[in-house]
């Protein structure tokens, strides 16, 4: 499957994703991926800003986001 999905709210998405790439500044409220310690820069956690442009390379299966958007391409 090709293609992928732009996320711009703060709804739960779920999907089979190899990479994010965040389309503005953006912050991730929950994830769920292959990605050790991930959820440490989660908004209640470290609430980091991932910059415009930013790729996250794994395999997620959820997105949450607080603020921002992102491209969740598909495996």
């Amino acid at each position: 499957m090709n293609g992928g999905a732009y996320i711009n709210d703060t709804a739960t998405h779920t999907g089979s994703w190899f990479a994010i790439q965040a389309t503005e500044d953006t912050v991730l409220a929950t994830q769920a991926s292959n990605i050790d310690n991930l959820d440490d820069i989660c908004t209640g956690q470290d609430a980091t800003t991932l910059a415009a442009n930013t790729v996250i390379y794994g395999s997620f299966t959820s997105i949450d986001l607080t603020s921002g958007a992102v491209i969740a391409y598909n495996i």
